[in-house]
């Protein structure tokens, strides 16, 4: 089991909407038969920072996901909303789950 954390950092005056996108992209994700990402909002750090989590059987499985999640316009066209709004690209960790 693996855990893939993206964490996104808006400009500022962006976390509201950022807010707003991040759950639409994870609805949008449990939509097309993805794993609905965890939604985290930090209490320190860079104000408005959101962390997604999202769990996978494999690194495998998660890698295979990319290009259908790309082909699927529901999910791209709120991550179309999302770019502009981060103060840079969203930072993407994989975890691999010890126990």
């Amino acid at each position: 089991m693996i855990v893939v954390r993206r964490t996104y950092i808006p400009n500022p005056g962006a976390g509201g909407k950022l807010t707003t996108l991040v759950k639409q992209a994870s609805d949008e994700m449990a939509n097309a038969g993805f794993g609905k990402p965890r939604i985290l909002r930090t209490a320190f750090g860079d104000h408005g920072t959101l962390i997604t989590e999202q769990p996978w059987n494999s690194l495998a499985d998660y890698d295979g996901s990319r290009d259908r999640v790309r082909a699927t316009s529901a999910i791209t066209k709120v991550f179309d909303q999302i770019y502009p709004l981060l103060a840079a690209t969203h930072n993407t960790e994989v975890l691999i789950e010890v126990e």
